[in-house]
């Protein structure tokens, strides 16, 4: 059979690649649109100069700067596990297969087939032959030939009409890409396969940033629960002074029930704050791919937050634009639906496919040979020519949506540079809240220091050294709460930069079934 498949894909090959070659692809070819050009010129972002950053291309893995080893095994362990890049994956795997899909419908449909009949006829068809075989047999006898007409009897009564039949074959079809539809069709999801890579690349950004965010929030809010506990032990302490002196005749029960209302205040606080920590670890086992409560252990020890690095590093709106994958989805989605103009466009113009076989039957096996081979080679047109302007429709349908996807992509870009600028600006602020609550801090540390001399040489009550101790602790929660806040800028800032994917781990537990 290898050498009739070759004649006929030969066959095909020659009466296809003239008109292929003569071919053209209707529809506008994708070009990238210009957004922002006036950002793009500028060598650096408008908002980066107030925030104290340096024009450097950043690191791609941005928390490993902040040098905390248990944050970054939490979010190397998220971009592996995290059920939701897994499906975001799985996408992309789906659609690099209807990529390999398109690409191999422009190419010749081949197959074969392969067939045995056992024919055995009804016995009235057996009957009526002999009975004609008696009638030829009757002529011979009437025209003076009686060992014919023997002759003729003896093979009607030895008759079999039952017999065997196999067939082989090849059959191919190959339409004729003349007006390019199969090959924008190829194109949009070629694109639409980039959207998806896109697609996973913006979840591994949000991530990483999320997985960071609660942590540092958790840290922040561990450290603040300590502060809350001294804070509380300070108020019981002057709670129970104050009751001293009102059992002495010192102070008066309004003094206590302030004392009491500052102490329930302070207990007030306690829960609250230890269930939000619950909620990030359980969070954060949800990012990982875990449990709720199977990360407790691991984050059972205080730690201190992590120190911001001594530079952030921050390039231009060109490099942005490149790099975040929300623009690079839009822009997929926008040449995607480029491509579907074209093919809208060729349902004008005739479809031709070019259709072969070649096959060959006979009673028996050893009868299969070039002298039972039979092939057939014919071009077949399909042509709507009245459509009652259903193309005119779906043409229409394909440019708003072309209009549509460019309006989203422009949206994207703008959003885009909005976003990596006012991250850049909530980053500058934070950075003037923490020396703010820094100069805060140290004044009431001295303010503290000053009460304890006061109190020490019996010029202050202990009431007064405790009210100024509790200002402390309230300064330093305040300065607590602005270095949380700082390192959640600076997490936001990498989120709006769009870093976070280029050098993320492989997701686990999914490969690409390319075979």
């Amino acid at each position: 059979m290898r050498q009739p498949t070759f004649l006929l894909l030969r066959n095909l090959t020659c009466l296809a690649l003239p008109l292929a070659v003569a071919g053209c692809m209707l529809g506008p070819d994708y070009v990238r649109p210009e957004v922002a050009k006036g950002a793009l010129e500028q060598p650096a972002l408008v908002r980066a100069a107030d925030a104290g950053v340096v024009a450097a291309t950043p690191s791609g893995q941005w928390w490993r700067a902040l040098n905390d080893p248990l944050l970054d095994q939490l979010v190397d362990q998220a971009l592996r596990d995290s059920p939701n890049l897994r499906a975001a994956q799985a996408k992309v795997l789906a659609s690099r297969a209807l990529q390999r899909q398109r690409r191999a419908e422009q190419l010749p449909s081949v197959g074969a087939v392969a067939g045995y009949a056992a024919i055995s006829p009804p016995d009235s068809m057996v009957d009526q032959v002999r009975q004609i075989g008696e009638g030829a047999a009757r002529v011979a006898e009437n025209n003076g030939r009686p060992q014919e007409a023997a002759q003729l009897r003896d093979e009607m009564s030895r008759i079999d009409l039952d017999t065997d039949m196999y067939i082989v074959g090849v059959d191919a079809s190959w339409e004729l890409d003349l007006f390019g539809r199969k090959r924008r069709a190829a194109q949009e999801a070629a694109a639409k396969a980039d959207a998806d890579i896109a697609a996973l690349a913006d979840a591994q950004v949000q991530l990483a940033a999320e997985v960071a965010q609660v942590y540092l929030g958790y840290r922040g809010t561990r450290e603040r629960t300590r502060l809350a506990e001294r804070n509380l032990q300070a108020a019981a302490e002057s709670l129970e002074l104050t009751r001293q002196r009102r059992a002495r005749g010192a102070d008066s029960d309004l003094h206590v029930e302030r004392a009491r209302a500052q102490y329930e205040q302070q207990q007030a606080q306690l829960p609250g704050l230890r269930a939000q920590a619950t909620e990030a670890k359980d969070q954060l086992a949800l990012m990982t791919g875990r449990e709720p409560g199977a990360l407790d252990a691991l984050l059972a020890e205080d730690r201190p937050l992590p120190a911001l690095p001594p530079e952030v590093s921050v390039d231009d709106a060109a490099a942005v634009i490149r790099r975040r994958p929300d623009i690079r989805k839009a822009e997929g989605e926008l040449a995607a639906s480029s491509a579907q103009i074209g093919q809208a466009l060729s349902a004008y113009f005739p479809q031709v496919n070019l259709l072969g076989t070649i096959g060959m039957g006979a009673s028996s096996l050893s009868d299969l040979n070039s002298d039972s081979a039979a092939s057939i080679v014919m071009p077949f047109l399909r042509w709507s020519v009245f459509d009652f302007g259903v193309n005119k429709a779906r043409v229409a349908q394909a440019r708003a949506g072309n209009e549509a996807r460019l309006a989203a992509y422009e949206g994207t870009v703008l959003a885009a540079l909005q976003d990596a600028n006012s991250a850049l600006a909530r980053f500058g602020s934070a950075r003037e809240q923490l020396q703010s609550a820094g100069s805060a801090e140290a004044s009431a540390g001295r303010a503290a220091a000053l009460m304890t001399q006061r109190r020490q040489a019996g010029a202050a009550s202990q009431i007064d050294l405790l009210d100024v101790q509790r200002q402390q602790l309230s300064a330093q929660d305040g300065l607590a709460q602005a270095q949380l806040q700082l390192l959640v800028r600076y997490v936001a800032l990498q989120k709006a930069l769009g870093l976070g994917w280029e050098e993320a781990p492989p997701i686990r537990r999914l490969v690409d079934g390319q075979g």
